[in-house]
């Protein structure tokens, strides 16, 4: 089912899949044919939006088959996840316009450009990439590390933006292969199922759609996260913290993880002094591997400064940007600027994410470290305006490495896993102005995205309750009948005994 999935979600991303305006392959008959027949591009996004809710159904099957039969589980997750992606390896950029903006930002920096002062628009032919025009003068939020990597693979491939996609994909690839190794040897280390972890590592749509197609490079981000993890827990701080150091690299948000190794290295036996003598270490090692590649590149600590470059964009679904639209739409019920208190809202938001995460490394409660860095990067998930698909990643691979309960907990996170693929579905592919359009279609294909999300999320909490129920009642039996036999052999032998002569 996985399989036919992804193979039909690589047929749609032919008409609705991202393309450069100036990219060759637009020019391809076949291409070209498909997406200038309206007719077409409207079943295309039909067929990637069901496609897409098919692989969701076949995530979740696997998920309930795993559980009801154990043996070999760990074999059939890393099968799956293998089948899976590699028909969407080869997919039309999809859910996401990013793998463009890496291109434009490796040509910014080839040309000599610092991609912290001067935008993408300040390249000739920028547009013809493919890249948003929303990022057209922003300031990159990346990290050095992954600004030289841009570099170095738009210089690889020459002038095909083609080539260049293709090797950012892989780089994503490759580092979802390494997160889910380091995730693996977490899970043994720490006695978590693997089989469940990888589900969710490695097998989850949101992972799939966001970082196999399209090429995110939280995932490398992530990749170096894990594995910094790994070698912190292992006891290998100075390992651990370079490793987090790459991670801040490619995405400054990372620097959340660099106080948890200083707390894993600080030990178990650790006081204030002591966290804050290995915080110092970690901070002065970090910053100065940062400094001296900032200092190569030539354009030093930018980074610092474009932190929020994304929160100039919000979504519908954040929490807290529902919460700034109500707080506007009712001052400007009364007739006054509702601008300003929705901003105040943001702000707030922004202010209670700092004490959040402060409390959640500061406080002396016995929290497993682990369990510290997930509630760290979640808090800084829900308590910001702007929440992607690949951000609910963050927190979900976070929370599988430090182990989810069954229940209520796996609940929480493969609805979340649900809600933020059929997101990734509906918000990620490249439909024509006429197709874009046509009202009809546009509430026939939210209707059949938000019902299948709904209808997805529904139908797993009742089967998991009943299959909780089913294999409950059958441990009972099964106790009841060890509790029968043990009486049955005891009367027995009391008999025995009373029969037997003095």
């Amino acid at each position: 089912m996985g399989l036919v999935g992804s193979f039909f979600i690589v047929l749609g991303s032919l008409a609705v899949g991202w393309l450069g305006p100036g990219s060759n392959v637009r020019n391809w008959e076949p291409i070209q044919a498909i997406r200038s027949n309206d007719l077409l591009v409207h079943i295309s996004t039909f067929v990637v939006i069901g496609a897409g809710l098919l692989l969701v159904i076949a995530w979740l099957k696997l998920g309930s088959s795993l559980r009801q039969k154990p043996a070999d589980a760990l074999r059939r997750v890393i099968v799956a996840s293998i089948v899976w992606a590699v028909p969407l390896a080869v997919a039309v950029p999809l859910y996401s316009r990013d793998l463009f903006a890496y291109v434009g930002q490796g040509r910014l920096m080839a040309g000599g450009f610092n991609p912290y002062l001067d935008g993408i628009s300040a390249i000739q032919g920028w547009f013809n990439i493919g890249v948003d025009p929303m990022w057209a003068n922003a300031k990159t939020p990346y990290g050095p590390i992954y600004l030289w990597l841009e570099q170095l693979t738009v210089m690889a491939s020459g002038d095909s933006p083609i080539i260049a996609v293709g090797l950012f994909r892989l780089v994503a690839i490759v580092s979802v292969a390494v997160m889910a190794f380091y995730a693996y040897r977490i899970a043994v280390l720490r006695s978590v199922d693997p089989s469940k972890v990888l589900w969710l590592v490695l097998a989850s749509p949101v992972v799939l759609f966001n970082f196999v197609v399209a090429g995110h490079n939280d995932a490398l981000m992530l990749a170096f996260l894990v594995a910094g993890v790994y070698y912190a827990l292992q006891k290998h701080p100075i390992i651990a913290v370079l490793l987090v150091t790459a991670s801040i690299g490619v995405k400054p948000i990372a620097v959340i993880a660099l106080p948890i190794v200083g707390i894993i290295w600080a030990g178990q036996n650790r006081t204030m002094r002591s966290t804050v003598k290995y915080w110092v270490i970690t901070v002065v090692v970090s910053a100065a591997v940062l400094g001296v590649l900032g200092f190569a590149l030539n354009i030093g600590f930018g980074w610092v400064l474009t932190l929020a470059t994304p929160g100039s964009v919000s979504h519908w679904y954040a929490p807290v940007n529902i919460l700034a639209i109500a707080m506007g739409g009712a001052f400007g019920a009364f007739g006054l600027d509702g601008e300003l208190p929705a901003n105040i809202v943001k702000y707030v938001a922004v202010g209670a994410m700092v004490v959040v995460v402060a409390w959640v490394m500061l406080t002396k409660r016995n929290i497993d470290p682990v369990m510290r860095l997930a509630l760290g990067f979640t808090a800084t998930v829900i308590l910001s305006p702007v929440i992607h698909p690949w951000y609910a990643a963050w927190c979900i691979i976070l929370f599988a490495i430090v182990g989810i309960r069954e229940g209520l907990a796996t609940h929480l996170a493969v609805s979340a896993s649900i809600f933020f693929a059929c997101v990734s579905i509906a918000e990620g592919m490249d439909i024509s102005d006429s197709v874009q359009g046509d009202i009809l279609g546009y509430v026939i294909r939210t209707v059949f995205i938000t019902g299948g999300g709904v209808a997805l999320i529904v139908a797993y909490c009742i089967h998991e309750e009943l299959s909780v129920r089913l294999i409950g009642q059958r441990v009972r039996e099964y106790r009841e009948r060890r509790t029968l036999a043990k009486l049955q052999r005891a009367a027995a032998g009391a008999v025995a005994k009373h029969r037997t002569p003095a």
